[in-house]
């Protein structure tokens, strides 16, 4: 019986995160974004929708639905409101996790199980992974992908420094150089966590 190696992307803002995972895909990976679950829940979760405008008030919206923009302008400049949120979505993100998990993980379909999942270390839960994948870009790389240095340095005051992060992943993809040079690195990576 397959059992599936559950693995999660890190990285820096801008690293190449989202590639490496589009080229995991490619080559085999079931793939989930924990941003997209994270807009699904504040979407469409009915308790998790209550207890985010119960915790931040009703100026987080904009035509009755949670608007993600005023939601970070508030939690950026408050830990305390951060730490709250994270303890309303944090729990319901794990769940949908470990379901498709356990949906996928006796298929034949796919190599590994992969989560994009920038703040993996950051939020304590590198446990929940067989591997931890950091995605690594130099600033100035990042930055010229990003294309808006603002938003680039008040993300990056969330996240580990990348010295950090990659001494507490188990493999790093370098992503300074050509998309050939990406694909070259994760593949590598992936024959030898799968190997």
């Amino acid at each position: 019986m397959l059992i599936l190696k559950k693995i999660a992307i890190t990285g820096g803002i801008a690293s190449g995160k989202t590639s490496v995972c589009h080229i995991l895909k490619t080559h085999g990976a079931c793939i989930l974004h924990s941003d997209q679950i994270v807009h699904r829940l504040l979407e469409e979760d009915q308790t998790c929708i209550k207890e985010v405008i119960s915790l931040l008030g009703t100026g987080i919206l904009t035509q009755g639905k949670i608007d993600r923009k005023k939601v970070a302008s508030i939690v950026f400049k408050d830990a305390k409101k951060l730490d709250a949120l994270e303890k309303i979505i944090h729990p319901k993100l794990f769940e949908i996790i470990d379901q498709e998990y356990d949906r996928v993980k006796n298929e034949e379909k796919y190599n590994c199980f992969v989560v994009e999942m920038p703040l993996v270390q950051e939020i304590g839960k590198t446990r929940e992974f067989d591997h931890i994948v950091a995605v690594i870009s130099e600033e100035k790389c990042a930055k010229k992908r990003l294309m808006e240095s603002s938003s680039y340095d008040l993300r990056m005051a969330r996240q580990w420094d990348l010295e950090k992060k990659v001494k507490y992943a188990d493999y790093v993809i370098q992503n300074n150089g050509t998309m050939e040079d990406l694909k070259q690195n994760t593949l590598e990576m992936l024959k030898e966590i799968c190997s």
